[in-house]
């Protein structure tokens, strides 16, 4: 596949991990005896080796996917590595006798309780309003397979991704804001980005790293990046088209709002004004119980979103989601979009939102792939497929049900493969201190190299079976 300028300026080098300079140095081991043996070991080797990057390589490569235990440590020199190290020496004999997971700001990790090798794992697919500028910038540099790997789905990769907006080629904070302001409001271009970025990361995982799920969930619009990255669905510039000629995220929930207009009886807009949404939508710090009872009947303001049992995302009119807040005197914040789902108002959209989802059934894959519509597996059939994605878009998202229907199904690892952190957050707090373990792939502000691999010191601390030869390679 010939790239164009943007996507081909970001991937040169087949093996740049220890060229970005953060490194992964795993040691596994059989009981708390034998883990001071090999930290010593390793600490002697780290300080004494004349050959840096070879000692890593051989590091990576004795892994012992046999032993119950597991140390990841993690650092960008080999000062660094022999510092987490020490802590690592110190700590770890305290880890055994609490029970708790030790864990580093750098990253490094060890849990005295691992999951283990039969812990079955879930994909997490966020939804699509927090990709943002500059998001995965180095992931064709890590991983320059993956172009190869966009052509199942797309024709032209660079337009597929919004390569212009995503990867700009400047660092003008002014430049990054405009932008990103351009990725708010126009939710297609912040759909198909999302779509393409979580397929990348679960080829990442999937065929790179061979860390394989047994189930998938999405949250809200993340459902339609699920299908994708599961490979249910494959005409990815199809669907691009689709939303770009429907009218509605241009003037039905977004931009004029014509279906809340309807709904609340007001006046057609002829035009809109950017920054003057009839709509808002605002996360409180509240529980849903709370929430609901602070509505007013027949006031302007719909739950649209329950996040967690302290959680909960409204919209509606403003100035009522305000009074609600206030009402409720709990923390709350503006969300950066206005458009308008999972809701009442938008019910009138159900045949739309149908269509849009109807697509040929390209694969059934071997996993259980949830819905938040019935909060059960989905069906492999395009029609009920369609159906679902229409109810679950019309109607409040409940991710604890969700999250707790995987949990009960046997998922014990849940891995977000998208935009931030919000996701594995929520897992969390939802599963509280049941066995579980919640990671992201990618964290705004931190680079792609670290964020993947403080996921890699994760899974490995928790025994999670993974290929770590791609990081291993001399080149």
């Amino acid at each position: 596949m010939a790239m164009n300028n943007t996507l081909a300026q970001i991937s040169q080098r087949a093996n740049p991990f220890f060229e970005m300079g953060f490194y992964l140095l795993p040691i596994s081991f059989s009981s708390a005896e034998d883990a001071a043996r090999k930290l010593g070991e390793a600490r002697e080797g780290l300080t004494g080796s004349e050959d840096f990057e070879g000692f890593i390589r051989a590091q990576l490569s004795k892994l012992d996917a046999s032993q119950p235990y597991a140390l990841s440590i993690l650092g960008a020199s080999r000062a660094d590595l022999l510092a987490e190290l020490e802590r690592a020496q110190e700590s770890l004999p305290g880890a055994f006798e609490s029970g708790r997971d030790w864990q580093t700001p750098t990253g490094s990790y060890f849990s005295p309780h691992p999951l283990g090798a039969q812990a079955r794992i879930a994909f997490v697919y966020p939804g699509a309003f927090g990709t943002y500028v500059g998001m995965g910038r180095q992931l064709f540099q890590l991983f320059p397979q993956l172009s190869e790997s966009l052509d199942v789905l797309t024709d032209d990769p660079e337009h597929a991704m919004n390569a212009e907006v995503i990867f700009p080629q400047t660092d003008d904070p002014q430049v990054i804001a405009a932008l990103q302001d351009k990725l708010q409001h126009q939710p297609t271009l912040m759909i198909s980005s999302g779509i393409f970025f979580s397929y990348l990361f679960t080829v990442i995982l999937q065929d790179i790293f061979n860390i394989q799920p047994s189930a998938a969930f999405g949250y809200s619009l993340g459902e339609n990046s699920m299908m994708f990255a599961s490979g249910i669905w494959t005409q990815a510039d199809a669907m691009r088209t689709s939303l770009e000629a429907s009218p509605l995220f241009h003037e039905r929930v977004s931009g004029r709002q014509n279906a809340i207009r309807e709904y609340w009886q007001l006046p057609d807009s002829a035009v809109y004004e950017e920054g003057k949404s009839i709509w808002a939508n605002y996360i409180l710090m509240a529980s849903e119980e709370k929430v609901r009872a602070a509505i007013q009947p027949g006031e302007r303001v719909y739950i649209t979103h329950i996040n967690t049992s302290r959680q909960v995302v409204i919209g509606g009119d403003e100035a009522a989601c305000l009074r609600v807040a206030e009402s409720l005197k709990c923390m709350h914040l503006k969300a950066p979009y206005e458009h308008a789902i999972h809701c009442q108002p938008v019910e009138s959209e159900f045949e739309a939102f149908e269509r849009m989802h109807y697509w040929p059934v390209e694969h059934k894959p071997e996993i259980l792939v949830y819905s938040a519509a019935d909060y059960t597996p989905l069906e492999m059939e395009s029609h009920s497929i369609a159906r679902s994605f229409a109810h679950m878009l019309t109607h409040a998202v409940d991710f604890p049900r969700l999250v707790e229907q995987v949990y009960a199904d046997g998922a014990r690892v849940f891995i977000e493969l998208g935009a931030g952190s919000n996701c594995s957050k929520w897992v969390d707090a939802i599963l509280k201190d049941r066995p579980h373990a919640s990671m992201t792939i990618n964290q705004n502000n931190v680079s792609d190299n670290v964020s993947i691999l403080k996921l890699l010191a994760r899974l490995i601390g928790q025994r999670v079976p993974l290929d770590l030869s791609v990081l291993s390679a001399a080149e």
